[in-house]
């Protein structure tokens, strides 16, 4: 019999000169052959399928992958979809298309081997791709993350398979940012959006001051918010880091609910979008004003969290507490800021407050 490019599946040619396909597979220890069809009713693509299917039946119903890398990664990016940025959204979609989608978009999971990404990685790394372009390797391990999740995503989904992005190898590089501020600056900051003219937008910058992502605050919704006990809940399909998150509801951040308006239900921040909340593209257009008044020009958005962690550390906070409000799993992220328990976070965010809050 002849090998086909598929594991397991194999064929011979009949007097009519077409292949009949075969498979061969094991299940706990035994080996088993088995007639699948012949051409033209099946090809080796629907072969391979029906190998799969059948080993499933035999093993008495064990989820096993029928989909190509492609449909399982579309599927991927979509259940991510909610809990990040659009930027994520867009950056992964283009680098698995632009990197990955010709090696391993047709083939199945169990097939792709780690040999065949880290080949992509190395020759971005060095400049041999087709556009000649050496790519640094803080790009170049967004593949990695790439694959590393969506091998996790078919794990938790019940599929079975070894998960290769855990294999390939990146050198390292610091991808920390350190970020410093002066008090005068800081406090520039605060004033510009404590003061900020639309109540709807203040309320918005407001609650990014509290440590929490961009997308995150434009997703959340009222139902969210228990004012009798003074938090609210970031449910864990929103959340960056997949768990609901408890944090707590400030008198400030109260008292920039009431003055925008407090409902009962549906998105606080509405927007004019499909998804019904405010756009990256209207929050990003907000922040230029902001910072731009604060004589901030270069200062990103997500550096709200890194000034919070900077602040935290120089007021001689615990990482375990910064960490606290910041969200973060471990105090090793926390730590580059010295260069939920709801309790923690509001000791923190109260000592800021009252430092720069007039």
């Amino acid at each position: 019999m002849t090998a086909t490019k598929h594991e397991g599946l194999y064929y011979r040619k009949n007097k009519r000169n077409k292949k009949v396909f075969y498979a061969r597979f094991k299940i706990e220890k035994k080996a088993y052959l088995r007639k699948l069809g012949e051409e033209p009713d099946m090809s080796t693509s629907t072969a391979h399928l029906a190998r799969i299917d059948m080993i499933a039946k035999m093993k008495g119903g064990t989820v096993i992958n029928v989909k190509t890398i492609d449909q399982l990664f579309e599927e991927y990016v979509e259940s991510r979809r909610l809990a990040l940025s659009d930027s994520w959204y867009y950056n992964i979609n283009r680098n698995y298309k632009k990197h990955l989608k010709k090696v391993v978009g047709t083939m199945f999971p169990e097939q792709v081997k780690s040999q065949d990404v880290q080949r992509i990685i190395n020759d971005m790394l060095e400049g041999k791709n087709e556009k000649k372009k050496q790519y640094k390797p803080s790009t170049v391990k967004q593949l990695k993350d790439c694959m590393s999740g969506l091998y996790d995503y078919l794990k938790k989904s019940g599929i079975d398979v070894h998960n290769i992005g855990r294999e390939l190898v990146i050198p390292s590089f610091d991808n920390k940012i350190y970020f410093t501020i002066s008090d005068e600056k800081a406090q520039k900051l605060f004033d510009e959006i404590l003061n900020y003219k639309e109540l709807k937008w203040r309320a918005y910058f407001v609650w990014l001051l509290h440590g929490r992502r961009k997308m995150e605050v434009a997703k959340m919704r009222w139902e969210w918010l228990d004012f009798d006990s003074m938090i609210y809940r970031i449910p864990a399909e929103i959340s960056k880091t997949t768990k609901d998150v408890i944090a707590p509801i400030t008198e400030l951040l109260k008292d920039a609910f009431e003055k925008y308006g407090v409902k009962n239900d549906g998105f606080i921040f509405e927007g004019n979008s499909d998804s019904g909340h405010i756009s990256s593209t209207g929050i990003d257009f907000q922040w230029r004003n902001i910072r731009s008044f604060a004589g901030l020009p270069k200062m990103r958005l997500h550096d709200i969290r890194h000034l919070i962690g900077y602040i935290g550390v120089n007021s001689g906070y615990s990482l375990e507490m910064i960490g606290a409000v910041l969200g973060h799993s471990s105090t090793a992220t926390t730590r580059r800021y010295s260069n939920m328990k709801s309790d923690s976070a509001k000791e923190v965010l109260s000592g800021m407050f009252d430092r720069f809050v007039k």
